[in-house]
């Protein structure tokens, strides 16, 4: 990623023998492509995945909601039903079919874009879900963003300060507590922020409220979700920072005595983009199953509450595969997104050898 080259190094093979010989890896040689070619080959490999694995959640949503406990037809029939009324209840709602009838009505109702009538509200699931899906894509992304962001200015400070073991004590107390706070579940974060923020100083709403901006009953939430993320983000980066930092070409830079902004915006950014990026699709994953414990607690109209509502009052199973399909979903596609952006930052992330 640099752009500063050791051009002095004569080890290396002369240019015309580069030409003549193709790269060999044991006696097989390198497949090499165009950048134009690699884009292509990836966006196909990574399309491919994301089908592979759609297909693969919607067969999960299926199977998951057999291990909920509970029986959907008592629970809709309430506890003065008697068993003749359970049973005509489980009829109505295909409940007594063998389980591969089931799945094979499920599979069908799905391909057309149907995920069944809510057993709760009596309405198609995906319009439940479609009503909470773009309360939990705000919160999401925007702690994606947050976290990213700061986690990369802040490991990025901590590891230009501490170069060359510099302010060991800095060093040591941003480790102790990134360590301590990346491990506090955000749960509980989310119940500490509550009591400092809306208890205590109150600043901001409790909870959800139409009596609040949408803004001021989001940004709770949204640092519940993040300041575990910021300080994951941050450890990596610093780690990262003090190696690349040591590297030729950054000393080089030094020697140049190049600006500031020049040395660390254009040498040593992109490097850390880089693995920042990388961490962050790991994170995301563990973020978003964050989110549905979080809104819980912030009583944040997403796709949580409606995921907690269904499991503990009614096992409504349209709304709950609904709702696990369209989170895995934005998994997926918030972590194409990211590898597609590293790709654009650093095209050896598409993984395959150009000539």
């Amino acid at each position: 990623m640099s752009t500063i080259v050791d051009k002095s190094d004569d080890s290396s093979p002369s240019s015309n023998d580069a030409v003549s010989r193709p790269e060999m890896v044991g006696s097989q040689p390198v497949k090499a492509s165009g950048l134009g070619g690699a884009w292509r080959n990836f966006l196909v490999r990574r399309l491919i995945g994301l089908v592979t694995n759609i297909v693969l959640l919607v067969f999960v949503t299926f199977f998951i909601v057999q291990l909920i406990p509970g029986d959907p037809a008592s629970a809709i029939a309430g506890e003065d039903a008697s068993q003749v009324e359970v049973d005509q209840i489980r009829v109505e709602l295909g409940l007594d079919q063998p389980i591969l009838v089931q799945l094979g009505n499920y599979l069908a109702q799905v391909a057309q874009g149907d995920f069944g009538i809510s057993f709760q509200y009596g309405v198609p699931a995906t319009t439940i879900v479609g009503a909470a899906a773009p309360y939990t894509i705000s919160i999401a992304f925007i702690a994606l963003i947050v976290f990213l962001t700061l986690g990369l200015a802040l490991g990025m400070t901590v590891g230009i300060i501490t170069r060359g073991d510099r302010h060991r004590w800095l060093d040591h107390t941003f480790n102790i507590g990134a360590g301590t706070v990346s491990s506090i579940p955000a749960y509980v974060q989310a119940t500490i922020l509550v009591a400092v923020f809306a208890v205590w100083l109150a600043l901001l709403p409790p909870a959800y409220s139409p009596a609040y901006s949408p803004i001021e009953s989001a940004v709770l939430p949204i640092a519940a979700l993040s300041i575990g993320g910021i300080a994951s983000v941050a450890r990596i980066v610093r780690r990262e920072a003090s190696v690349i930092l040591e590297q030729d070409y950054m000393r080089t830079a030094r020697g140049w005595r190049l600006p500031s902004a020049t040395l660390y915006a254009k040498h040593m950014l992109p490097n850390l983009l880089t693995t920042a990026l990388t961490l962050s699709g790991i994170i995301l994953t563990a973020l978003l199953g964050s989110t549905l414990i979080v809104e819980a607690v912030f009583a944040w109209p997403g796709l949580g509450s409606v995921v907690v509502q269904a499991i503990s009052e009614y096992k409504d199973y349209p709304v709950i595969r609904a709702a696990v399909f369209v989170i895995g979903t934005i998994s997926l596609v918030f972590t194409l997104v990211i590898d597609i952006v590293l790709g654009l930052i650093d095209p050896r992330t598409l993984g395959e050898t150009r000539g």
